[in-house]
């Protein structure tokens, strides 16, 4: 399964006006990712809780903290599933985030009400921040795992093709700057393309201005069930 969705292509936010489905719809379960966008207030917090699914939160904008962490633009969170995170606290000009999982989940387990159903089934977490230095080129890994859960920055020249990515569990394509040209389409910033496990990532190449790309990939479906306890 490969989805592909722009800006233009968000639906009305959702669950109080601060979060935009991407991937999947919350009412319907379905056999494929979830993904949505949050733009939480300003100088708000939500409180520590995990989710069920392995999962990146990526920051697009705005600023705050993640567990006491300092975020802003291109700082990225990846948890497993049962991992406790958070509060995420906002500054005054709120905090927009992406949260991508490769599987359906809506779960949402507040801490420390429901510790023990993360009990022997908590897994890792990773900071990591982009590159965003002015001679930033290349492919640079922001940080991997041997079990395929990696976060990849490739920093591309004008017309210059991305570079294939590993991924054995489905990955998260994200132009965070610039342009790229995918299958005669232009996806600008912000696209979001997921490509399903064992399926290969459509050729990405730079617009004009160049492009800035995020690949998050995840641990292969089987993998992560056992971590996670999974029947």
């Amino acid at each position: 399964m490969i989805l592909t969705v722009t800006p233009e292509d968000r639906r009305e936010p959702e669950y109080n006006g601060q979060m935009t489905q991407l991937f999947g719809d919350r009412a319907n379960p379905w056999d494929g990712p979830c993904g949505h966008l949050v733009r939480q207030r300003p100088e708000t917090d939500n409180p520590a809780h995990f989710h069920e699914a392995d999962q990146y939160q990526i920051v697009i904008g705005g600023g705050g903290k993640v567990g006491g962490h300092r975020v802003a633009f291109g700082d990225i969170h990846y948890a497993d599933g049962y991992s406790g995170y958070g509060p995420i606290e906002t500054d005054a000009d709120g905090l927009d985030y992406l949260t991508l999982r490769p599987i359906f989940d809506k779960t949402n387990h507040p801490l420390p009400k429901f510790a023990a159903l993360a009990k022997g089934r908590r897994g890792r977490q990773h900071m990591a921040q982009m590159d965003l230095s002015p001679t930033a080129s290349g492919t640079k890994v922001l940080f991997e795992r041997p079990d395929g859960v990696a976060m990849v920055q490739q920093t591309l020249a004008p017309r210059a093709a991305a570079e294939a990515v590993a991924a054995r569990g489905g990955a998260y394509w994200v132009v965070m700057r610039g342009s790229v040209v995918s299958e005669s389409r232009l996806l600008p910033q912000q696209t979001i393309v997921w490509v399903g496990q064992g399926e290969t990532a459509p050729a990405m190449t730079a617009g004009d201005e160049g492009a800035v790309l995020l690949a998050a990939c995840f641990s292969d479906h089987e993998s992560s069930a056992v971590r996670r306890k999974v029947a």
